[in-house]
């Protein structure tokens, strides 16, 4: 039996999250959790909004585990933050990424396809490395990190919590964007 998880979050972002965990198939999908559409509300390949984000606490005890599908860095550490107290956070690795056997990545943090994270890269909690982003070996990314589309991380660099890159963004290597403290 899959444990189940529930996304946080029903816009373009979170169905995204949908494909991948259901790519993924480690969890059972649940369904969305949403303040801006009413329950019952149809997003994605017959999954609905369950309930709204006011409402979240009737979900525990049914959820095992959480992920936040919304770009936006400050809200989801927000959310993230919110939830971690009712649920444990997942994290989703699409299987079509590629994870060196000595990356990490840290609880919540989403991981879509055609990224790569390299040898003994560090990739913080609630974080997503969108789609065919690349973190070169030895990289440390922060916590609330969105790394879009596209976006190549250079060997040894350093990205700080919150950080949001442009889509196709380069960072060389040994760059420090936004240290962490």
């Amino acid at each position: 039996m899959k444990p189940k998880i529930i996304i946080i979050g029903a816009g373009g972002h979170g169905k995204v999250v949908c494909d991948a965990i259901l790519a993924e198939d480690k969890y059972e999908l649940l369904g969305f959790v949403d303040d801006a559409l009413p329950p019952g509300t149809h997003i994605l390949n017959g999954y609905k909004v369950i309930e709204s984000q006011k409402n979240i606490e009737e979900l525990k005890g049914k959820a095992d585990f959480f992920i936040v599908g919304i770009g936006s860095n400050k809200v989801r550490d927000r959310i993230f933050n919110l939830a971690v107290g009712l649920f444990s956070p997942g994290s989703v690795i699409h299987p079509k990424a590629i994870l060196a056997s000595s990356a990490a990545i840290g609880p919540g943090t989403v991981v879509l396809a055609n990224a790569v994270i390299n040898t003994a890269a560090i990739v913080g909690l609630n974080s997503i490395v969108n789609i065919g982003a690349v973190v070169d070996h030895d990289c440390k990314i922060g916590d609330h990190v969105h790394l879009t589309i596209g976006t190549m991380i250079g060997s040894s660099s350093i990205i700080g919590n919150y950080y949001s890159s442009a889509i196709g963004e380069k960072v060389t290597s040994f760059s420090k964007v936004n240290p962490l403290h």
